[in-house]
């Protein structure tokens, strides 16, 4: 079915297929192709992996593998418009169900990195968790195969499993920084530098290294401080702050079983 180091056109040019693609041909893989419907977003990857660029899935090469690594809501309309094949072609994303390939080819599966990707952040892939699922044993072979050049951290999980990650990354990953940006705006209109947050946050993080989550919780909520929660209350102004910091405050004493 393949090579060795199997001939990969990617489809798609955000964040994690920037960051995949690159580290890909970083693995020695030769990168055919790179589509996006942004000409000029596929030839700024396409140049960084000595690749072409094309901006119509009909001029796609034949490849071994081919990635597609779309937003979500786009999924359905690349598949659309992608001939049937008898190459692999596997997903990027962590909520889409592995089927949705199963009308392109009998061979397809998902390569799902589980990280947060920024275009202009380097990430280190040997801390990058990549998950693997596949439609048949010689897909799931050469899949783990790959996985396991691009980091020392893989895992085999099914659809429902790697959702439910997606899931818990939403929460432990895009929730919180939702939480910094809040910070960051309350900091900002007392003229503080966001920067003296960082030491506490980078903390918070690093405990979880060593401890459970439910082990490292702190503050006025696991205290049942009524007299500071309520303090804090009323310096907010935005009524959606105030609704979650009561709530996030309720859930953590649930959690700690304070209520």
């Amino acid at each position: 079915m393949a090579s060795l180091k199997m001939s990969i056109s990617v489809i798609g040019s955000g964040n994690v297929a920037w960051h995949l693609t690159k580290r890909l041909f970083a693995c020695g893989y030769l990168i055919d192709c790179v589509f996006s419907r942004n000409p000029d977003n596929a030839r700024a990857l396409a140049e960084q992996v000595k690749s072409k660029a094309v901006d119509t899935i009909a001029m796609l090469p034949l490849s071994d593998l081919y990635i597609i690594s779309v937003k979500d809501d786009a999924y359905q309309e690349v598949i659309a418009s992608f001939p049937k094949t008898t190459a692999i072609c596997v997903h990027t994303s962590g909520s889409s169900e592995m089927k949705i390939l199963e009308n392109l080819s009998d061979n397809y599966g998902v390569v799902y990195p589980f990280q947060s990707f920024s275009k202009n952040k380097i990430v280190d892939f040997e801390n990058v968790p990549v998950c693997i699922e596949a439609s048949n044993p010689q897909v799931e072979s050469l899949l783990i195969t790959l996985a396991n050049e691009l980091s020392p951290i893989t895992c085999l999980l099914n659809t429902e499993q790697r959702m439910h990650l997606h899931l818990a990354g939403v929460f432990a990953s895009n929730f919180s920084n939702g939480m910094y940006v809040i910070a960051q705006q309350i900091l900002q209109k007392e003229n503080i530098d966001f920067k003296i947050a960082l030491p506490l946050i980078n903390e918070t993080a690093e405990k979880v290294n060593s401890l459970f989550p439910i082990d490292a919780q702190t503050g006025p909520a696991i205290r049942n401080d009524i007299n500071i929660m309520n303090k804090h209350i009323r310096m907010m102004e935005d009524e959606d702050w105030k609704e979650l910091y009561r709530l996030i405050s309720k859930i953590i004493q649930k959690q700690q079983h304070i209520l």
